[in-house]
C-alpha cells in the first residue's frame, strides 16, 4: 500500500494526474504536520537556551566581579567561566537556529521533502 501511494504520488508530480490521490494528501499532510511539530520544539528549545545561556552567563560573570584577585587564583575564575558558558551556549542556540529553518523549510514545501525522503 505505502509503495502504491509512493508511485501515485510520483506520477501527480510528473504531470500524469491532475490532482493528488487521497493517500498521497494524507501522506504529504502527515509529513507535513510532524514538519511543523518539530519546528515548533526546535523553537521553544531555542528560546529556553538563549535565556538560559543569558541568565548563567550574566549570573557568573557578576559573581566573578565580586571575587578579588587573591580568589581566582585558588578558587575558580568566574568571569572565565561565564566566556565559556556564553560560547558553548551560544553555540547551542545555532544549531537548533539550524534545526529550526530547515524544519520551517520542510513544513512549507512538504512535497518536495517528502520526494526526496523516498529516493534516500
Amino acid at each position: 500500500m505505502k509503495h502504491e501511494a509512493e508511485q501515485q504520488l510520483l506520477k501527480t508530480l510528473n504531470g500524469q494526474l491532475n490532482e493528488l490521490p487521497a493517500i498521497a494528501k494524507t501522506m504529504v499532510q502527515q509529513y507535513q504536520l510532524s514538519a511543523i511539530v518539530l519546528s515548533v520544539l526546535c523553537g521553544v528549545f531555542l528560546i529556553a537556551c538563549l535565556a538560559g545561556t543569558i541568565w548563567l552567563s550574566t549570573y557568573l560573570f557578576k559573581k566573578g566581579e565580586k571575587q578579588s584577585s587573591h580568589e581566582r587564583i585558588w578558587r575558580t575564575d568566574y568571569s572565565a567561566v561565564s566566556g565559556m558558558v556564553a560560547v558553548t551556549g551560544g553555540m547551542i542556540s545555532l544549531i537548533m537556529l539550524m534545526s529550526l529553518v530547515i524544519n520551517i523549510i520542510h513544513a512549507c514545501a512538504p512535497i518536495a521533502s517528502l520526494v526526496k525522503d523516498l529516493f534516500s
